[in-house]
């Protein structure tokens, strides 16, 4: 799995795209319902999954810590199961897209945002919130953050984006 990183108007995507053998039914769940949610997501969401609904996203081990009020609110932008959500998470713009196919579906993931430098750490994150995404739809238990796997990550997008981008910040202060 590989991040694409562009720019799309004045603001920046990170983009992933993934063949899942599990039902758009299936991954929906993973993406909708609370519990399984916050086993790979990078923190709990609260709220109602429908069109308007204000989200809160809550940290539960201090990842949070120093973000400001408008940092952890968000809004349900467009729901229609079981093909797709987006949704607002302070200035974030997540989308969440499922399209079916003969042997499971393919997701489309994507985060905009207004900061390019926040890109390869925003895609190593991602990729590893995906890669525990995986695990749960598989049936597997999901692994605590590993600040070793996320730096690997990250170390490969900060070379692969650099160039076009711009120098890209590390870890938040407060990790």
């Amino acid at each position: 799995m590989e991040a694409a990183f562009r720019k799309s108007g004045s603001r920046y995507t990170l983009s992933f795209e993934r063949r899942l053998a599990h039902s758009p039914e299936k991954v929906w769940r993973v993406l909708t319902e609370r519990e399984l949610l916050k086993q790979w997501f990078p923190c709990d969401v609260v709220g109602e999954w429908e069109t308007g609904a204000e989200l809160q996203f809550v940290f539960l081990n201090g990842e949070g810590d120093g973000l400001s009020d408008d940092e952890l609110r968000g809004e349900v932008l467009s729901v229609e199961p079981p093909r797709l959500l987006e949704f607002r998470w302070g200035k974030n713009f997540i989308r969440c897209e499922l399209i079916a196919e003969e042997n499971g579906c393919k997701f489309l993931f994507s985060d905009t945002f207004d900061d390019p430098s926040t890109g390869a750490r925003s895609a190593a994150g991602w990729e590893m919130c995906l890669e525990n995404m995986d695990v749960l739809l598989e049936g597997g238990a999901v692994a605590k953050f590993a600040w070793d796997v996320w730096q690997e990550k990250f170390d490969h997008y900060v070379e692969k984006f650099t160039a076009k981008f711009g120098a890209q910040q590390g870890a938040p202060e407060n990790q």
